[in-house]
């Protein structure tokens, strides 16, 4: 506990979430009581924040470097649209290619998709330079073109069931999603702390042309960020059809406003350099409580975006805030050693 509370007296941002995740407790006990925190409700939760935290993990790859990926969500919906024309015989004869073989080829595309789709932004914003904002918001709009065109619009469901399983099942009353999600976590942590990539990653966002001096290749590195986020939007595809045996267009739009809060909420500046996994993971759980809270209130989807769209402005405000006062607290600091020097 006390080593809980100098890490916090540390870094604000954590601080700022974790009282915000315990305020959000207790709002709910008393609004819900224990009907909130029961298995059943919290085994549902588990089930809808598993996919949301891969694209958060994604998104908060990419701001960590200091961009951003607008089309995180709509890379998702072609890789799950591709995946569930495989897995419902549009590309060929499910009897004949048997079930398993057809649900691994499915997993395959949806992931291959991702990967490539994730490629196409990296390589546009490391070797032409051009802004990652414009990149992806344009490639936003070219796959959910692309997504629409093979479609028409419609969704495609019903899967097979040994797919399904992935989506619905559990271990131990512990989700097969949500375990999933927890093993990318840990992977995307030991990787940002224990590999050069990691290091590349916040020393490029803290500052593109010191790294370049240091020797980082900037391009190389961008180029893995954005790929490794199309791959989290593959999985999370993947996520989402098991767990609503449907994929379409336009699925799950809402959580493009929700990741990016989701990494902001974390302590990942939108500046980049700075932040951890660990308060993306937490934040995710805070945007699931408040999202089920808002479903038991029967908020209309018009409200929930009010409300997420005012949350994502008062949050980075107050980050803007909170870096703007440790500046100035290091910019004394310094002034401080300078004269300690003269004298």
């Amino acid at each position: 506990m006390k080593k809980l509370k100098e890490y916090l007296s540390r870094d604000i941002s954590m601080a700022i979430l974790f009282t915000f995740f315990l305020a959000i407790c207790v709002i709910m006990v008393c609004c819900f009581g224990t009907s909130m925190f029961n298995g059943q409700t919290l085994s549902s939760m588990a089930f809808q924040l598993s996919e949301v935290a891969v694209l958060a993990f994604g998104m908060a790859l990419c701001m960590l470097q200091g961009g951003i990926d607008l089309s995180i969500v709509a890379t998702a919906n072609l890789s799950s649209l591709l995946a569930a024309m495989v897995l419902t015989g549009r590309f060929f004869d499910i009897e004949k290619a048997g079930t398993v073989a057809t649900i691994v080829i499915a997993v395959l595309v949806a992931i291959i998709v991702g990967y490539l789709c994730g490629f196409i932004n990296g390589f546009i914003i490391s070797k032409f330079s051009v802004s990652p904002i414009v990149t992806t918001l344009s490639t936003m709009t070219l796959f959910s073109g692309l997504a629409m065109g093979i479609t028409g619009g419609n969704s495609i469901g019903n899967y097979p069931s040994l797919f399904l399983k992935f989506g619905t099942s559990s271990i131990g009353g512990v989700p097969i999603v949500f375990i999933t999600a927890v093993i990318i976590f840990v992977v995307l942590i030991l990787a940002l702390d224990r590999t050069k990539l990691g290091y590349e990653i916040h020393y490029i966002g803290e500052n593109h042309t010191a790294s370049r001096f240091a020797g980082i290749d900037n391009e190389r590195v961008i180029m893995k960020i954005y790929t490794i986020s199309g791959l989290m939007a593959g999985i999370a595809s993947l996520m989402i059809m098991a767990r609503s045996n449907s994929a379409r267009c336009g699925y799950g739009d809402s959580y493009q406003l929700q990741v990016i809060m989701i990494a902001v909420l974390g302590g990942i500046s939108p500046s980049g350099g700075k932040g951890r996994l660990y308060g993306v993971f937490i934040a995710t759980f805070c945007m699931q409580l408040m999202q089920t809270a808002f479903t038991l209130w029967q908020f209309s989807p018009y409200s929930k975006k009010l409300i997420w769209g005012m949350m994502l402005l008062v949050i980075m405000l107050i980050n803007m805030i909170q870096e703007r006062i440790s500046r100035n607290a290091k910019i004394k600091e310094m002034n401080a050693k300078r004269l300690n020097h003269a004298e």
